[in-house]
């Protein structure tokens, strides 16, 4: 049987290496997410093919994956906060001013709603 702790971790490895790749860049980050969950897929063995098929077994291995699956969905979340806050930054500080702050709450409330 292969290492699937091994294997998990691989996935883990290379999607840290292209998400730091992707510079912030929220489309590379989504493809990234995307190639992660299809890695862990087939790291995981068909649960028919486990010979200790148990509650125990599914909950570490769907642990693993829902852990996976929140840390990617958060660094894309991240990653269009960062270009909410450098919008902020790059107009002048008299039309931050104006910006009203309900509207500000309004796009940080769809940032979390996508992507936590």
């Amino acid at each position: 049987m292969k290492a699937i702790s091994k294997d998990v971790i691989e996935c883990i490895a290379r999607w840290g290496k292209k998400c730091a790749d992707c510079n912030g860049d929220v489309k590379c980050l989504e493809v990234c997410s995307r190639d992660l969950r299809g890695c862990l897929d087939a790291a995981f063995p068909n649960s028919r093919k486990i010979e200790f098929e148990s509650d125990k077994v599914n909950y570490i291995m769907s642990s693993i994956f829902f852990l996976a699956n929140r840390i990617s969905k958060a660094t894309v979340g991240l990653a269009e906060f960062d270009k909410l806050v450098n919008k902020t930054k790059e107009t002048s500080e008299s039309n931050v001013e104006q910006m009203k702050e309900t509207e500000l709450k309004e796009l940080l409330d769809e940032i979390i709603a996508k992507y936590f």
